[in-house]
C-alpha cells in the first residue's frame, strides 16, 4: 500500500464527520488499500491514521480512550459507504 499526497485523492471519495475533528487524522490517498472492503482498484481513497482517529473521537465526544476506540471500530472502521468508503492505517511503530 503507497499512500499518495491528498491531492490525489478521488471526487467521489468520502472524508469522516465532523471534519474539523478528524481531518487532522487524514494522513494521505491510497489507491489499492488493504482492507475487508470490495474496491475498484482505480479510485483513490483517503486514509487516516488510526490512533489520531481515536484521539479526535475522545475530543469530541469528551469519552475515555477505550470507549474512543470501540465507538472508532463499530461506526468508524466498521462502516462501509461504497466505493468512497476511506481506510485506515495502523500508526508506524
Amino acid at each position: 500500500m503507497t499512500l499518495q499526497p491528498i491531492s490525489q485523492i478521488h471526487p467521489e471519495a468520502l472524508y469522516l464527520e465532523p471534519r474539523e475533528h478528524f481531518d487532522k487524522a487524514l494522513v494521505g490517498v491510497v489507491a489499492s488499500p488493504i482492507d475487508h472492503w470490495p474496491r475498484v482498484e482505480s479510485m483513490n481513497v483517503a486514509a487516516y491514521n488510526i490512533d489520531l482517529c481515536v484521539n479526535a473521537i475522545q475530543q469530541w465526544l469528551g469519552c475515555t480512550e477505550i470507549e474512543a476506540a470501540e465507538w472508532f471500530e463499530y461506526n468508524t472502521a466498521g462502516a462501509w459507504q461504497g466505493e468512497g468508503t476511506p481506510t485506515f492505517i495502523a500508526p508506524e511503530l
